[in-house]
């Protein structure tokens, strides 16, 4: 399930951080916490578990600035648009995620991200694509992928085309649908086809990975690399539904992974 929402500000000029991701998950936390402190305190610490391992099951989209306006990157870490709202698309796959969130909205109309404040004009709920086996998406936010590598204890980030990329995709999407369904999919049925769209490749000269700094300035800052292009993915039905819902790949709960239906609002 997925809903948008329309934030207004009464600034001349909207200026954020363009490493805003963790206030936005903050964000997110404090509102599905005024329907449900408990609720919003078990996802956050503990969220869905399996074999030792959290899944929040949720994902969000960068803001978007409304009216076909854009985000003008600044020297010092900002960004600024002459944009009079912003949009925020948030998805999961637990319904009783999305319904803390539309009630926690409802008893807090005025939100605060970093130091700027906005309203909350309208909460609407989108309707579902059609999604099949194989669907083009466009990234709203980079896909993570990552592995541990022998004696190495960093992970090591992967892009399209590296060998171990789909496995690791696979492998994430697999532990997700067991932890929003309480069931394992069946993984002998389940392959994994990623091909990244060749000429937005070109265009970018092979530049798809985009850096995110998580806490900037704080003692737990951290630095995640994604890959951000639009893709061709082909896997089983039940997989893709996670996917889309939950997100694909990882660090789902700070703004990564989400997509949309390519040719599609």
């Amino acid at each position: 399930m997925r809903i948008a929402l329309e934030l207004s500000h009464r600034s001349r000029h909207l200026t954020l951080p363009v490493n805003v991701n963790h206030q936005i998950s903050s964000l997110i936390y404090n509102i599905v916490s005024n329907s449900s402190s408990e609720y919003a305190k078990r996802l956050h610490e503990q969220g869905y578990r399996l074999d030792g391992r959290s899944f929040k099951l949720f994902t969000f989209s960068p803001l978007i600035p409304t009216g076909y306006r854009r985000w003008k990157m600044n020297d010092d870490g900002t960004m600024t648009t002459d944009a009079r709202s912003v949009s925020l698309l948030i998805s999961s796959g637990k319904s009783e995620f999305i319904e803390h969130l539309v009630i926690g909205l409802l008893h807090q109309p005025i939100v605060q991200i970093g130091r700027q404040r906005f309203r909350v004009e309208t909460v609407k709920k989108l309707d579902p694509p059609v999604l099949s086996e194989d669907m083009q998406f466009v990234m709203l936010s980079p896909l993570v992928c990552s592995k541990k590598r022998e004696g190495n204890k960093h992970l090591t980030y992967l892009m399209p085309g590296d060998e171990a990329f789909e496995g690791a995709l696979l492998d994430n999407l697999l532990r997700k649908y067991e932890a929003l369904h309480g069931t394992a999919f069946d993984a002998s049925e389940a392959e994994l086809h990623f091909k990244a769209d060749e000429e937005y490749v070109a265009r970018r000269q092979g530049k798809i990975s985009k850096l995110i700094t998580l806490k900037e300035g704080e003692p737990d800052e951290t630095n995640v690399r994604g890959s951000f292009t639009p893709f061709r993915l082909r896997a089983p039905l039940p997989l893709m539904k996670v996917g889309y819902a939950c997100g694909f790949g990882a660090h789902n709960a700070q703004g990564f992974g989400m997509v949309k239906v390519a040719n599609r609002i």
